[in-house]
Order: C-alpha cells, then structure tokens, then sequence
C-alpha cells in the first residue's frame, strides 16, 4: 500500500513539472487574461479608427442613464448627472474564445483603446467640453465594445419666469464628435425598451420634476463640406414650490379679507377703516419686498405673481382714498360746525389758554384766538337761531347725503370684492 502511494505521488510530481514545460500551449496556471491582453495590444494603435474598411465609417450609439437634475436660477442653467451609454465595433479586439479558457469579455484601460471623442457642444463649463470620467471600457470576443462612464453636463438655458414658482423650463444637451465628420463617426441613439433617455436610477428632486425628456439625432450638411452628426437631449423641468405658493396665495388671501372688510364698517369709523387699509397696504408692500429678494435677477417676462401684487397694491390703495373721500369727517359741514362748537366750548372754559397766544401792538387787547372764538360763537348764535323748518330741511338733506354715501360704499365693495377676487382666483391658477 505504502508503495503505491508513493507510485502516485511520484507520478503526480512528473506530470506537474512536465506541464510547465509543456510546449504546446499555455499551461493550466498561466493567466489567460494577461495573456489575452498582451496578444490585443500587440500592434495596437489607438489613434487611428478602428477598422479595417477605411470605405466605411464607423458607427458608435449614444444614450444616457440619468442619474440627477439641477437647475442654478441665478444663473440660468441646468446640470445633470447621469452614465453615458456607448457602443461600437473595434475590428482590432476580437479573439477566438476556445484559445484563451473561453475568456469572452475583456476589460481595458481608457488610456489603451480607441475612444469617441464625444464632446459637449454648449457647455456651460468653461472650456471643458470632454466631460466623461476614467472608467474602464468593456470589450468583447466578438469586437464589440461598451463604455459606461459618468458624466457630468451642465448647459444654459433661457428661463422664462413668466409663470413662477410653477414655471417650466426646457434644456437642450448637443453631444457629438469634436474632430470628426459624419463619414467617418455616425452617431446613432442607443435605444433601451424604446428609449434613448433611462430613468429607473433617476432620484427624485424635492424642487424640480422632470417632465419630458427626449433624444434626437441631428445631421448638418454644409454645403461644399463633410457632414455633421450629432445628438440633441431635450428635457422639460417644473418647479416644485409648495411652500412658495402657499406662502403667496395666503398673504394674498388675507389682503382681500382685510381691504374688503373695512367697507363693513359704518361710514363714521374712519380711523378703524383707516387701520385697515394700511395693514393691508403693508402687507402687500412686504411681500413685494420678499419677491424682490426671491426671484433671480434676469431678464425675460415679468412673472404674473410681481403683476399680481403691483395691481393689488394700486387697488388697496384707490380703496383708500375712496374711504377717505366717503368717511371724512370734512366732508360733512355739519359734523364740521359740532366739531367748531366743541372746540369753542373748551377754550372759552379754560382762561389760561389765551395766554399761550401773544398779543401784538396792533391788535386789540385780545388775542386773535379770542376774536376767532368770537367769530365761532356769533356762527353758532345763528346756526341756533335758525328755524325749525329749516332745521329739518338740512336734517333731510344730510339724510341723502348719507345714504348716498352708503350706496356708493356697498358699490365700491362690490366692485372691489370682484377685482380682488378674481386677481386671486388667477394667482392661484399661476402658483399652483
């Protein structure tokens, strides 16, 4: 027994060291990926095409897996974070499997095989316009090879605040080749369940909601010269600003119930009337100043939400002055002729306040307050003397005057209560 076990480790032994001196082929521990790639890199130039067909261009599909959406306000541009997604044919990398342990996918470095030069065209980055990272590319046996890398592109747009904080905004994303024409790289749309632009890694964004995104392949014929080819993504972006909205439509909201309810109130409570309007004047004026800090400052329309409050504080403000026409006491000559009697009353009952008024040599020697008040009491003796019919007569007339007044005030609320509301039923269509 002890024999042949020594029989079978001797020949274990023999046929070991006989494999690794075996001259036909590697041996089984040799690695068949260094093997494999040292045999592809032979020869290998990765600044020519790769093909062998120099009649014929070559063809690379493009596509993009998004990732993430940002849009810079102040700045008026769009950034996307997502994996391009590329394919083409390299005639130099193809291998017969059986030869290298069935090995049929291979990865290289970016720096060792050919490359597109993919750029992006209106990059908002300065000068960088080759925005993929340094990710290894995916070769098969049969020559085709894969290229995931992530990228970063940012693009200007042209916002337009006309509808804010519920604005939408279109940005387009030029992708193509730098260096080379349409017959010698043609660029096709990757297409993935019908689609160009995948969205299952896509993470939501609390602030702006993808729409729409699409892709299209685009070709420039210059006229004399080689043609262009290049792929344009498109995507529709809305603001998602709840807090904005509801902090504008309730500021809004409470303004309309303030104004409106100063016409409440009879005619003779100026000052609360008064009160009232100023709160809401300076509310309004307030919320105007937070717009002013909120919005990016850029051109374009002027967003309804800054039109909505320019018209309600020229309301608020023709309210007031309305009420001040209607609930002054000036307006009406008898309040004015009590208000006199009052007045005199209370200064001929207190001596000491003539002294205030200092007598001049070429007066009499009373002061001009005491002539005034004289004048005051001779009105009032006739006011006093007049008749009962007369009386009445004016009685009868500030009746009118008054009810006139009441029905110009309701007018005015009724008037004022369309105007405002139907403000606000359109800025609730805009914020929301």
């Amino acid at each position: 027994m002890k024999i042949y076990n020594i029989a079978v480790l001797i020949t274990m032994m023999y046929f070991g060291a006989a494999e690794s001196i075996w001259p036909f082929g590697p041996s089984p521990k040799e690695n068949w990926i260094a093997r494999l790639h040292k045999d592809m890199m032979t020869n290998y130039s990765r600044q020519a095409l790769p093909i062998k067909n120099l009649d014929h261009n070559l063809t690379v599909h493009l596509g993009l897996s998004l990732n993430h959406i940002d849009i810079d306000d102040a700045l008026q541009e769009m950034e996307i974070n997502a994996w391009a997604v590329m394919s083409w044919t390299d005639d130099f990398i193809n291998w017969d499997k059986s030869k290298y342990g069935n090995l049929d996918r291979l990865h290289f470095d970016p720096d060792e095989i050919w490359l597109p030069d993919i750029s992006h065209y209106n990059s908002a980055k300065d000068s960088e316009v080759k925005p993929f990272g340094h990710i290894p590319v995916l070769a098969e046996s049969s020559g085709q090879v894969y290229w995931f890398p992530p990228t970063l592109l940012r693009s200007k747009c042209d916002f337009n605040l006309r509808y804010w904080p519920s604005d939408k905004h279109t940005c387009v994303f030029r992708l193509g080749s730098w260096s080379h024409h349409g017959e010698q790289i043609d660029l096709q749309l990757v297409t993935n369940n019908g689609t160009t632009v995948m969205l299952e890694n896509l993470i939501d964004n609390s602030r702006w909601a993808l729409l729409n995104s699409t892709a299209k392949r685009e070709v420039t014929d210059i006229e004399g010269h080689d043609t262009y080819v290049e792929i344009t993504f498109t995507f529709t972006v809305q603001r998602q600003a709840r807090t904005h909205a509801t902090y504008i439509t309730q500021s809004a909201l409470a303004v309309v119930v303030i104004v409106l309810l100063s016409y409440a109130l009879p005619l003779h409570r100026f000052f609360s009337r008064l009160v009232l309007h100023l709160v809401g004047i300076s509310i309004l004026t307030s919320c105007s100043f937070v717009l002013f800090s909120t919005l990016p400052y850029n051109g374009g329309p002027v967003p309804l939400v800054v039109r909505y409050y320019s018209g309600s504080l020229i309301l608020a403000t023709l309210s007031l002055l309305c009420t001040v026409f209607l609930s002054s006491r000036t307006c009406d000559g008898s309040t004015t002729t009590a208000m006199s009697s009052k007045l005199v009353g209370i200064v001929q009952a207190t001596p000491g306040l003539r002294n205030v008024f200092v007598s001049t040599p070429t007066t009499s020697p009373y002061s001009q307050l005491d002539t005034e008040l004289a004048e005051d009491s001779e009105s009032l003796a006739g006011v006093s003397s007049v008749s009962p019919e007369a009386a009445e007569a004016q009685q009868n007339r500030n009746h009118k005057i008054h009810q006139i007044k009441k029905v110009i005030n309701t007018l005015l609320f009724m008037m004022f209560f369309i105007a405002f509301i139907v403000d606000y039923m359109v800025l609730r269509s805009v914020a929301y």
